[in-house]
């Protein structure tokens, strides 16, 4: 990955060549090379050395498959044992059968990857238990195949006649270490065999056991001084709902050259996933986009933006990124808002009745009290005790009692004093829109949130805002309009059809209340064939970076309504 997308397309060409190219030399390997050039090797060089050779070009052709895949995601030091391979098997061709076109093929994909050296900058990704136990799986697989298809083809060599399922009994029998009489009187190229079965299955297994055992290496640690010089930035150029939220603790920076711009990001796998558009000067967005693109090549990582604005699409599509809307937030014109009139009859007579019950707002300001937490707190735990999957994180904040004492809070108590309901407001910078983040209640008196979105929203316009953010309304506005994508398609049935699950229409029905205009957000990721991978990463992300608690808290919740 390089600057933008479509540059790709030669190191998987290069991949391609090497898997095919290591498969063939496996394959040649049950193949019977000419006689005379048999004779000449056997008459000029000893025997270790063509027994060792056999062995070398089946090592060489296993290893240059296994690399294929890593060649793809254009792994520097995947290039540099390719290269390696590809020597050793064009060596190995000419010493085990004088094979000069195997010998030819290998030079020439060899001088392929040369030539592409400069296009393999990714580097190595830290070792996981998961990758390494998908490698110990692939190496069962592949050398039970790999050991079926070579009794089959070599029964002769084995004095015996083997049909598949004998040719399967005779595999598995030596990939477990377990004697048969075939097995006891192999001539010797049958012998060859075996040791390259038995080659490929401890290559697999050494290496497979290395990624399961090895520590995870990779740690992001935000040092203060990025996070103050974040904080500058966004005092100076922050202008959206998100603004705020990149600051928070679960992300991580990367800033421009020039040190003015930056995008925050959580790494999810190998999904750099960025919250917004970069924060900075406007003229240097573009710049910074493509930086951070070339940034993740670097990293074999795939960069994908979550929740962007219109504005700087063109820049996104420049660096070869898809678009892909996902969502309508909500925004209020104070300017416009009234409770008047029968357009507003329904909320104004729920804020109504909620007063003369005796409910009443209050705005809290910082530092917030011991008390008042403790009191949001209990608010906060009955409300998640409510949602399916529990706390939610990245494009939202969680509470923490040191992130909400430094916040405004807009509470509901009821005519004893209690707090029932609360938001905090959280501020958008350079952009005169007042924004909320966490919106909590216990479950109560239909007519809460009404009456603290009313209170808010006059309360934003006394500050003299110009609008109110009601937040993301996720799938809203998807794929109506004629011409829609697929992609854009699959997400309207998705809202059309998991609403039960999901809420998506009670939460538009709601926001719909305040009449407000309803603005685009896109999701913006570089191929189409990675939108699942993407997509799963939104939603880990979202659930804290765990997805598996998140299921099973979702799960348990379920099971409890």
């Amino acid at each position: 990955m390089s600057d933008s997308f479509p540059k790709v397309s030669r190191p998987h060409l290069a991949a391609f060549l090497v898997g095919l190219l290591g498969l063939g030399n496996i394959l040649s390997a049950w193949l019977v090379h000419h006689p005379a050039r048999l004779f000449w090797l056997k008459q000029h060089l000893p025997w270790t050395v063509l027994r060792v050779s056999w062995l070398g070009n089946v090592f060489a052709g296993s290893a240059e498959l296994f690399l294929s895949w890593s060649l793809v995601r254009r792994k520097t030091q995947a290039w540099r044992i390719a290269v390696f391979m590809l020597l050793i098997s064009a060596i190995t061709s000419l010493l085990r059968g004088l094979n000069y076109v195997q010998a030819g093929v290998n030079s020439a994909i060899l001088a392929i990857l040369l030539a592409l050296k400069s296009e393999f900058t990714a580097a190595s990704d830290p070792p996981s238990v998961r990758y390494g136990l998908a490698v110990l799986a692939g190496t069962v697989l592949f050398t039970y195949l790999y050991g079926l298809f070579g009794f089959y083809l070599l029964d002769r060599h084995f004095h015996q006649r083997f049909d598949l399922t004998e040719a399967s009994r005779q595999t598995v029998a030596f990939l477990t270490w377990s004697s048969t009489p075939a097995l006891e009187r192999p001539n010797r190229l049958a012998r060859w065999f075996l040791d390259s079965l038995a080659a490929i299955q401890a290559l697999g297994i050494i290496y497979g056991l290395t990624m399961v055992l090895r520590p995870v290496i990779y740690r992001h640690t935000v040092l203060p001084a990025e996070r103050e010089r974040a904080a500058e930035i966004v005092q100076k150029y922050g202008r959206s709902s998100l603004a705020h939220l990149t600051l928070l603790p679960d992300k991580v920076y990367y800033f421009s050259r020039s040190g003015n711009s930056f995008v925050a990001y959580a790494l999810v796998g190998n999904v750099a996933l960025v919250l917004g558009d970069p924060i900075g000067p406007e003229e240097e967005i573009p710049q910074i986009i493509a930086e951070f693109t070339a940034y993740c090549g670097r990293n074999d990582w795939y960069p994908a933006f979550y929740q962007v604005l219109p504005d700087y699409l063109p820049a996104y599509e420049a660096c070869g990124y898809k678009v892909l809307k996902i969502g309508e937030e909500a925004v209020v014109d104070l300017h416009h808002f009234t409770l008047s009139g029968n357009r507003q009859k329904s909320l104004r007579q729920a804020v109504n009745r909620m007063v003369r019950k005796g409910y009443t707002t209050e705005l809290i300001l910082p530092p917030l009290s011991d008390e008042i937490l403790r009191q949001l707190k209990e608010v906060s735990d009955q409300w998640l005790r409510r949602q399916k999957g529990g706390e939610k994180r990245f494009s939202l904040g969680w509470f923490d009692p040191s992130y909400l004492r430094g916040c405004q809070v807009m509470v509901v108590r009821d005519a004893e004093g209690h707090i029932l309901a609360f938001a905090n407001i959280i501020p958008e910078y350079q952009k005169r829109e007042g924004t909320i983040d966490l919106m909590r209640r216990k479950d109560g008196e239909n007519g809460l949130m009404d009456l603290m979105f009313v209170r808010l929203i006059e309360h934003f316009k006394k500050q003299g805002y110009d609008t109110f953010n009601l937040g993301l309304c996720p799938l809203a506005g998807v794929g109506e309009a004629p011409g829609a994508s697929l992609q854009e398609r699959t997400a309207h049935f998705f809202y059309q059809h998991f609403n039960k699950l999901y809420a998506f229409k009670g939460l538009r029905r709601f926001k719909e209340k305040f009449a407000p205009r309803w603005e685009p957000r896109y999701l913006v990721y570089p191929h189409h064939l990675l939108l699942p991978k993407i997509a799963l990463a939104v939603v880990t992300a979202n659930a804290g970076g765990s997805l598996l608690s998140y299921a099973k808290a979702w799960w348990e919740k379920r099971k409890s309504t």
